[in-house]
């Protein structure tokens, strides 16, 4: 059985105020958001630019926000957004990040702090179900889809400060690395009014994170690393423990 759904979409075109432009969907409920937008664009507007790729939430391309909420189109039902027939999907385009046109985001302030935190792409793994004991690497569970720093309110307010996927990155850096020189640097790098004292521990990013990173926790795990090297150094401990910064080099446990 489908839905008629009322569909209204922010239009951002360059040189023009922005506008809303609206749409009637008829679309079986159980289908993704992305199928709606997909239709639009298929059979009522082929002026209408959005940004795809896997459709199964590997890519992280398609982040937009659906009645006021970030999310990843390509796997939220219409149903569990618009809850019933005759229903309001209203999209937007993720905010925090400059508007290229309509759904689509310029990401290149998130790939700027994602270099800068030196982001492993891929880390060591456990061996599945069944699997000889090995050394194995897995990608990292961030997909750079830019909701956490769109979601966050700090990020709305501060241009200076590093995000939730900045300074999760640094904490995958940090654990991912034994060089207790790079470890102490990547620490100097946040432990800074703008790096993770700045966050105001409103958890939003890790509410909405659907890679289940958890951006807040690994934002908590740096504060922690970052007061007991203060700790250490305010009670003089040398020698080791200061040739670390007070960080103990094994890897965190995730």
């Amino acid at each position: 059985m489908s839905w008629t759904i009322n569909v209204t979409i922010e239009r951002h075109i360059v040189a023009r105020p922005v506008t809303t432009d609206r749409y009637t969907v008829e679309i079986e409920p159980h289908r993704n958001i992305l199928d709606v937008i997909e239709k639009i664009w298929a059979e009522q507007d082929r002026t209408l630019t959005f940004r795809h790729g896997c459709h199964h939430a590997s890519c992280g391309s398609c982040a937009i926000v659906a009645n006021g909420r970030e999310v990843l189109p390509c796997i939220v039902h219409v149903e569990d957004t618009v809850k019933k027939d005759g229903g309001t999907l209203a999209l937007g385009p993720l905010r925090n990040f400059p508007v290229i046109a309509d759904l689509v985001v310029d990401m290149e302030p998130l790939f700027a702090v994602m270099e800068k935190a030196g982001m492993p792409i891929v880390g060591p793994a456990d061996p599945l179900p069944g699997q000889p004991e090995d050394d194995y690497n897995a990608f990292e569970n961030c997909i750079e889809c830019g909701i956490c720093m769109s979601a966050c309110p700090v990020v709305a307010t501060d241009s200076e400060y590093m995000g939730p996927a900045g300074l999760a990155a640094v904490y995958q850096s940090i654990n991912h690395t034994a060089d207790a020189s790079e470890r102490s640097r990547l620490l100097d790098m946040v432990d800074t009014p703008s790096g993770i004292w700045r966050c105001h521990v409103a958890y939003e990013c890790s509410e909405l994170c659907p890679s289940n990173v958890d951006p807040a926790g690994k934002i908590m795990t740096l504060r922690r690393m970052a007061t007991f090297r203060r700790i250490r150094r305010l009670l003089g401990i040398k020698e080791k423990k200061e040739a670390t910064h007070g960080i103990d080099t094994t890897p965190v446990k995730q």
